[in-house]
Parts: C-alpha cells; structure tokens; sequence
C-alpha cells in the first residue's frame, strides 16, 4: 500500500490570481497535512490534483488486461500491459528496468 497523502485532491488557487496554485487533500496524511503541493501553473495543479484517481483508474484497467477480462485486440492489451505497468512503477517510485 503506498503511503501518499490521501484523495480525494483538490486544485486550489489562494489568492485567486493563479500566482500560487496548489494541491490540498480533503483528508490529513499521515503527518497531519493537507498540503500535497505547490505549482507554477494553475492547470498543472489541475492535473496533479487528479492523480490518485487515475493511479486507481490504471491500476484497474491493468489488472483487467491481465486477466484478459476485457475483449481488446491482443496488441493493445499488450500494449496496457507494457506501458500501464511502466507508468504504475514509476508513480511509485520504482527503478525503470
């Protein structure tokens, strides 16, 4: 289980000028804090903001590729196989090999 602040995030913009965008979680991690982080760009806090849900959208469609649940061309169930499991590891930290 990874150990990041927890979802849902949301956007946030302080001031309203877009000057200083950030990502707040609607719940405290583990460390008593909301803040997940600061940005340049508002739209990158946009996106930011959504990735624990598409971290869980990936890890779902990956593990359904796996299983063979869905009905897709074996090209591109190989192809959620190779790059979703790349892109899992490394929102996770892990080593590319």
């Amino acid at each position: 289980m990874m150990a990041h602040t927890p979802k849902p995030w949301t956007a946030w913009d302080d001031d309203g000028t877009g000057t200083m965008p950030c990502v707040l979680s609607e719940e405290p991690s583990a460390f008593g804090n909301f803040y997940v982080g600061q940005f340049n760009v508002y739209d990158d806090a946009v996106l930011a903001s959504a990735a624990p849900d598409m971290f869980d959208a990936l890890t779902d469609i990956v593990a359904q590729a796996e299983k063979a649940i869905m009905m897709l061309p074996a090209d591109l169930s190989d192809s959620i196989r190779v790059f979703g499991k790349a892109a899992l590891a490394k929102a996770r930290g892990e080593k590319s090999s």
